[in-house]
Parts: structure tokens; C-alpha cells; sequence
């Protein structure tokens, strides 16, 4: 049987996209997304965005704030891995791209965290009775990432909201 997980301190889960609106950000894969939210935190950034596949984390007082700040981070990120790439953008994605498939403990709990958010999103949607349409979700999805002005973009699922 599957090992459950705490996610009562998991606010949304979702996807992060490099959308390259400026040739300055690298064309990467589309990495996995946690919103948490660490009440036990109180009202010192008691929400963290965590970017699954880099292991990079930021904090906020709301979710958005954390969001914004882990986009900032990405950002820097980026722009040390080019510096280190002497300005070669292909190399800088070369490497990230590296860094974002490796394996360790950390990302095995988290992921398994986001797949068990996942299973309780979708399993309160089914006991919903909304039957999500898969082509209007992307068409949805692909309307953001093009309306989105933002270098890199988020797609998330409120937990609780499910």
C-alpha cells in the first residue's frame, strides 16, 4: 500500500513553465510546483513555492508573494548558471536540465507529497460530479501561457478548492 501524506500544509500544486518571452531564459521542461502553506509559521511567510525538480524554494506572506519570489529565484538561478556557461544559454539549459532529472531524498518527498495532492484533487473532483473536459482544461491553459507577459508562468490547482 501506498506510504499517505500530510497535506494539510499543501495550499495548491501545479506546473511551472519557461515560456522564453525574452531569448534570455532558456528553453526548459516544464517543472513541478508545490504551494505550501506552514501555519504553525504564524504570520512570518507563512507560504513557501517550491520548484520540485531544482530543489529552489522561496517564501511570502500569501501564496502569490512566494509564487513571485520563487520566480525571482528561478530567475537568478538562470542567470548564474549562463554566467558560469560564459554566456551560453544552451549550455546553461543543458546544465539545469541535468540538475532538474537528478534524484535525491528531497525530491522524492516532495514528489511523492505532490503525487498524493494530485490523488485527493482529482478523487474530490470525481466526488464532485464535475467531470473536467480535457480539450477545454488546454485550451484553458494554453490561454494563460499566451495572455502571460511573465518569463516564466505557473498553472496551479487550489487543494482545498477541489
Amino acid at each position: 500500500m501506498a506510504e499517505k501524506h500530510d497535506l494539510s500544509r499543501v495550499s495548491a500544486f501545479g506546473k511551472i513553465f519557461f515560456a522564453r518571452k525574452r531569448p534570455s531564459v532558456p528553453l526548459l521542461p516544464i517543472m513541478n510546483l508545490l504551494i505550501l502553506h506552514e501555519e504553525e509559521r504564524g504570520e512570518v511567510f507563512p507560504y513557501t513555492a517550491v520548484c520540485i525538480d531544482l530543489e529552489i524554494d522561496a517564501c511570502g506572506n500569501t501564496a502569490d508573494e512566494a509564487w513571485y519570489n520563487l520566480k525571482q529565484a528561478l530567475l537568478l538561478y538562470i542567470d548564474s548558471h549562463k554566467e558560469f556557461a560564459k554566456g551560453s544559454i544552451t549550455e546553461a539549459a543543458k546544465t539545469i536540465t541535468t540538475e532538474a532529472v537528478s534524484d535525491s531524498k528531497q525530491k522524492q518527498g516532495f514528489f511523492n507529497l505532490y503525487r498524493e495532492a494530485k490523488r485527493s484533487y482529482t478523487i474530490k473532483t470525481m466526488e464532485s460530479g464535475k467531470i473536467p473536459d480535457p480539450i477545454e482544461e488546454e485550451k484553458q491553459r494554453l490561454e494563460k501561457l499566451e495572455s502571460n507577459e511573465d518569463d516564466i508562468v505557473s498553472i496551479v490547482n487550489e487543494l482545498k478548492a477541489a
